[in-house]
């Protein structure tokens, strides 16, 4: 009876429409040892990280989650409201 109520409950991690919350990013990277790191953080400017040679970011625009991925020497913007990825220039990240 527990579990039942418990799954009638509303999460703080996702909502309705799927959408999941940056904690939920985070642990599922912290799996495979990767950090996610907010780009607008302390800490990413005190790393002084240059988005350049980064291999991938994970993207949130209007509550949608899309990752931008270095492939050789190109970066892909793979939105999944799109039917393919979108090759993305230097200076668009």
């Amino acid at each position: 009876m527990d579990s039942i109520f418990h799954e009638k409950q509303p999460s703080g991690n996702m909502d309705d429409s799927g959408f999941f919350s940056i904690q939920v990013i985070s642990n599922a990277l912290r799996v495979w040892g990767l950090e996610l790191i907010l780009f607008n953080s302390r800490e990413y400017q005190s790393l002084m990280i240059n988005p350049i040679n980064e291999k991938a970011f994970i993207c949130n625009y209007k509550e949608h989650w899309f990752t931008i991925r270095k492939l050789g020497q190109s970066n892909y913007n793979s939105i999944s409201l799109i039917c393919s990825a979108v090759q993305l220039s230097f200076q668009m990240l």
